[in-house]
């Protein structure tokens, strides 16, 4: 190849260059520099991904919220910008975990929502009830709905009730024998643990939140070796506090 092919070679390709460029550009300014397509709503559809189990919110919840803060969207154009704002307003309620908040060609505007999941609900002895979701975060009482929850009741901290307890709690969930046992969980001031049964004898005596998954297991022990024993005409409580020892406390007026 000469000289002279290769310089043809090169003005066609810087030609072809240029030509490429040009026509990006062209198209970018038809295709992104275009205002945002606005339609104009018709109607709200709001879908709750977890409404069988929790009830918190909805759809006239949603659509009360929408109206007293000035967002209800329907007969007005709506984009891009209208439903972000929309979605984040709605994600400043307390029970709501996720939303997304699009708008279709139809004129519907769709929420999808997901609601947080409250692992129990504190009953403290001074200040208000909430709930501990599973994200471990405090989660306020609803008067729509109330979740079916264990109780914590007694002298319970926000920071307790967040930490220490959010573990405990955990690890009594996960399992099914002191899920389906126990109902309620009471601290008091001393920071000890009394659970309340749904069967049996009526309290178990943990102590303090110091190896508790040792004393449980020491727990069920019990019950498996001891069944019949398992009454509360026989026992009133179960005191497992102390290493190596289970102390049963007779019902009054048994003999």
């Amino acid at each position: 190849m000469n000289s002279k092919t290769k310089d043809i070679l090169s003005l066609v390709t810087i030609i072809t260059l240029i030509v490429l460029m040009v026509g990006y550009c062209i198209f970018a300014l038809i295709y992104f520099d275009k205002p945002e397509q606005k339609i104009m709503c018709k109607q709200v559809v709001v879908c709750i991904e977890d409404s069988t189990t929790h009830r918190f919110v909805n759809t006239a919840t949603i659509y009360d919220y929408l109206q007293k803060q000035q967002l209800y969207p329907i007969g007005k154009a709506i984009g891009i910008a209208e439903a972000h704002q929309i979605e984040q307003s709605i994600a400043k309620l307390s029970p709501i975990k996720a939303v997304d908040c699009y708008m279709g060609y139809n004129g519907n505007l769709h929420i999808d929502l997901c609601q947080r999941c409250p692992l129990y609900r504190i009953v403290p002895n001074q200040g208000k009830s909430y709930y501990v979701d599973n994200e471990q975060r405090i989660m306020p009482v609803s008067n729509l709905f109330t979740a079916y929850t264990p109780i914590v009741t007694g002298e319970v901290t926000k920071d307790m009730a967040q930490n220490e307890l959010y573990h405990f709690m955990n690890y009594l969930l996960a399992d099914n024998d002191w899920a389906a046992l126990f109902a309620e969980v009471h601290v008091d001031n001393k920071q000890n643990i009394r659970l309340t049964c749904n069967q049996g004898v009526a309290y178990v005596e943990l102590g303090k939140l110091t190896n508790y998954a040792q004393k449980l297991e020491k727990l069920r022990a019990w019950y498996h070796q001891y069944p019949h024993k398992n009454n509360p005409n026989l026992y009133q409580k179960i005191t497992i506090t102390y290493d190596e020892l289970i102390f049963c406390t007779k019902t009054e007026n048994h003999e």
